[in-house]
This record gives structure tokens, C-alpha cells and sequence, in this order.
């Protein structure tokens, strides 16, 4: 495969995950909406201890876990 071919598979990959990322968005939006509540992917709410010490996070704390420790055998 080309180098262009290469480039846009992965401009294709990321654009699928922007758009993922925006629908989950969009359903923890309706989410927070209906029960005040901030919810992670997994369904756990956020604590609002949590919300305070990492306002932009969308992860509870076991899933922030999870994928740290992912990342880091990946590593």
C-alpha cells in the first residue's frame, strides 16, 4: 500500500473515533441531563471528588485505572 493509501486509512480510523467519541458525549450529555449526575462509559457515576480534581475527565476512577495500567504494558 502507498504511503497516501496508509495516511488515509488512519485519517479514515481517526475521524471513527472522533465521532465515537461525540456520540458518547452526546449520550452522557442526555444522561447528565436526566439525573444531574456525571456518568462514565462503563454506567458508574463520577463522584463529584473526582469531577473537582479532574474537571475534563469523562473516566471514573476504576476505568481511569484501567487504562492507565493498559497503557502502560503497552508501553
Amino acid at each position: 500500500m502507498s504511503e497516501f493509501g496508509s495516511r488515509a486509512i488512519d485519517l479514515a480510523e481517526e475521524r471513527v473515533e472522533r465521532e465515537r467519541a461525540a456520540g458518547v458525549r452526546r449520550a452522557q450529555d442526555a444522561l447528565r441531563g436526566m439525573s444531574g449526575r456525571f456518568v462514565c462509559d462503563c454506567g458508574a457515576e463520577i463522584s463529584p471528588a473526582r469531577r473537582a480534581a479532574m474537571p475534563n475527565t469523562d473516566d471514573c476512577i476504576d476505568c481511569a485505572t484501567f487504562k492507565e495500567r493498559q497503557a502502560r504494558r503497552s508501553a
